[in-house]
């Protein structure tokens, strides 16, 4: 039995994570670092995108689909998808997601931006398909990582759009968090494992026959 990415590799980290952040917690509580820098309770969340031009003309766009689909539940704990139907007619041009605030215009964004956070989520016109893919096997230690990916048609092929958020908690959230502040200078954090998800996504896209283009991304 072939055992998921998220359930092998991302456990494998967690255990050794676990290991190094309990050692790191003893020696804070012997070393007595309050006031530090890396004491300091922080929490951080990067974005990053990435826009593919497929060309699929013999390959149904049910089997496109499927690739998104199958990319995601190699690597995420959880995903939900949403199906939808082609717009009439085709837009001429490859189109391209877009971040849109849900509070917009509401009492509710306003309290939001007075203090300081700011809420926006991808959105997909036209699309076929959108998925949302959230990993939490890290967040113990502070760590979360989301995916959003959509399949749009146009009259040239397809618009395959990612868009993926890393959170990650430092400092003395916790005494696992405190402990993995330290011991992510050995390891690394889980964002290591986002390229790995958009790789099986674009891979199992090729395995169709379709052919795939990288048109934009960040960083």
């Amino acid at each position: 039995m072939t055992v998921p990415h998220h359930a092998s590799t991302s456990s494998v980290s967690a255990r050794v994570l676990q290991a190094l952040a309990s050692a790191a917690g003893l020696f804070l509580v012997g070393s007595g670092l309050a006031g530090c820098a890396s004491t300091t309770p922080t929490r951080e969340t990067s974005q990053a995108y990435a826009i593919y031009d497929v060309k699929a003309p013999d390959v149904a766009p049910a089997r496109l689909v499927e690739a998104v689909k199958v990319g995601l539940q190699k690597n995420m704990s959880a995903v939900q998808i949403n199906n939808g139907i082609p717009p009439s007619p085709l837009p001429q041009r490859a189109p391209r997601f877009q971040l849109a605030s849900p509070l917009k215009g509401t009492g509710l964004a306003a309290l939001a931006a007075a203090s300081g956070q700011s809420l926006q989520v991808p959105t997909c016109e036209g699309a076929i398909m959108t998925a949302n893919g959230r990993d939490t096997s890290m967040s113990k230690y502070g760590e979360g990582t989301t995916f959003f990916a959509c399949v749009m048609p146009y009259e040239g092929g397809y618009s395959v759009n990612i868009y993926s958020t890393f959170t990650k908690a430092s400092g003395a959230f916790s005494a696992a968090t405190l402990g993995a502040t330290l011991a992510r200078t050995v390891t690394g954090d889980s964002s290591q494992f986002i390229p790995r998800t958009i790789n099986d996504i674009v891979n199992g896209i090729k395995a169709t026959g379709a052919t795939v283009a990288l048109t934009e991304a960040y960083p």
